[in-house]
C-alpha cells in the first residue's frame, strides 16, 4: 500500500480505537507545542464530538430525558459498539433503541422513546407520494368495495408503544418537567402532513386495523377483523370511520 494510504487507513483505524495508536504515533508531529499523543487525542475526540452532536439533533427529547452527561456516555458507548459505516450521519444512530434494550434496560422508556424520535424523523425523510381525498373515491360502486385495498404514504408508520412515551415527549418538547414514565400500552401512528412529521396515539382497536390495512387487506376483510370485537354493521361504520380519518389525514396514496 502506499505510504499516504498506509496513514490514511491507520489514522482511520485510531480514530475507531485508540488501541491502535502504537501502529501510527511515530508519523505525527512531536513538539513542545503539543506531544503527538496529545495530537492524536484531540482529533480521537473530536470525531466522538461530531457524531455525539449528531446523535443530539436526532434524538433531542431523549438527551433531555437521559441528561447531559447520561447522554454522552450513552453515545459514546454506542460509537464503540457501532462504527459507523455511513457516509451520511443523519443515518447513524438507526441501532439506538437496540442498544438502550441492552444498556438501559432500567429505563425501558429510553428505548422507546428513541424508536419514537426515529420514526418522527424518517417521517419527515420520507419520499414524496399522492394522497388521496375522500371524494377521490365516491365513484367506486358498491359492489366493488370490499375487494378494495389501500396503498399508504410511504411516511405512514405505526409503533406499539408500551410507555407514556408521548406524553413525556410533549412535556419535554414544552420545556416543562416530564410526567413519570408509566405503562400505557398505547400505540401511536406517524406520518408526514404538510411537510412536517405529525403523531397521534391511537387505541388497539385502530392500530391493528391500519396493521392489516398497510399488509394489503381488502376494506372487507379489515370490517371483518373489526366483528370479532363488534357486530357487523358497526364493524362497517368503524372501518368507515377510520377510513374516512386516514383519507383526511393524507395517509392513503392509492386505492386499487
Amino acid at each position: 500500500m502506499h505510504k499516504l494510504a498506509r496513514i490514511q487507513a491507520d489514522f482511520q483505524a485510531y480514530l475507531m480505537d485508540d488501541a491502535t495508536e502504537a501502529a501510527f504515533v511515530n508519523v505525527i508531529v512531536n513538539d513542545e507545542k503539543a506531544g503527538a499523543r496529545k495530537r492524536l487525542e484531540i482529533y480521537y475526540d473530536a470525531y466522538r464530538l461530531r457524531i455525539i452532536a449528531a446523535l443530539a439533533a436526532a434524538y433531542p427529547k431523549l438527551k433531555l430525558l437521559l441528561g447531559d452527561d447520561l447522554f454522552d456516555s450513552t453515545a459514546r458507548a454506542y460509537i464503540d459498539q457501532n462504527p459507523s459505516t455511513y457516509r451520511n450521519l443523519r443515518w447513524y444512530g438507526s441501532e439506538m433503541r437496540a442498544h438502550l434494550q441492552v444498556t438501559l434496560p432500567q429505563h425501558p422508556i429510553a428505548a422507546e422513546m428513541a424508536a419514537f424520535e426515529w420514526a418522527l424523523g424518517l417521517a419527515f425523510d420520507a419520499e414524496d407520494a399522492p394522497t388521496l381525498q375522500l371524494q377521490d373515491l365516491a365513484n367506486i360502486p358498491p359492489e366493488c368495495w370490499a375487494d378494495l385495498k389501500f396503498t399508504f404514504h410511504p411516511s405512514v408508520q405505526v409503533l406499539p408503544l408500551q410507555w407514556n412515551v408521548v406524553l413525556v415527549w410533549k412535556a419535554l418538547d414544552a420545556g416543562d418537567s416530564p410526567p413519570n414514565p408509566v405503562k400505557t400500552a398505547e400505540p401511536c401512528l406517524i406520518w408526514r402532513q404538510d411537510l412536517n412529521s405529525h403523531f397521534q396515539s391511537i387505541h388497539a382497536a385502530e392500530f391493528s386495523a391500519i396493521q392489516l390495512a398497510i399488509s394489503g387487506a381488502t376494506f372487507g376483510e379489515l370490517c371483518h377483523r373489526l366483528q370479532d370485537s363488534a357486530g357487523e354493521q358497526e364493524a362497517i361504520t368503524q372501518a368507515a370511520q377510520y377510513l374516512s380519518r386516514w383519507l383526511k389525514d393524507s395517509l392513503i396514496s392509492q386505492a386499487i
